[in-house]
């Protein structure tokens, strides 16, 4: 397999995972937050393995460029949970 079609698989599994696990439980996040909560060390714990999971995959995303709009999209949501949160805990 060259690393054209892995790349394809990889990005296929990471969409799928995106769109079944991590935007339903970013969007329940977002509405804590926007709420007025906090997150909790469950909320942050996962926010800390999309993190490392990002890591992992910014090579994929380096080489193919038209997916670096979403990551770093995704990223900002992220970041903005936290903000979010941080500011809603003072």
């Amino acid at each position: 397999m060259d690393l054209e079609e892995k790349d394809k698989g990889v990005i296929a599994v990471i969409l799928k995972r995106f769109e079944t696990e991590r935007l339903p439980k970013v969007k329940k996040l977002q509405a804590k937050v926007d709420a007025g909560g906090v997150l909790d060390e469950y909320d942050i714990d996962f926010l800390e393995q999309v993190f490392d999971d990002a890591h992992q995959v910014m090579d994929v995303v380096k080489r193919h460029p038209e997916y670096s709009k979403l990551a770093k999209g995704i990223l900002q949501m992220y970041n903005e949970i936290m903000a979010k949160s941080q500011a809603n805990s003072n």
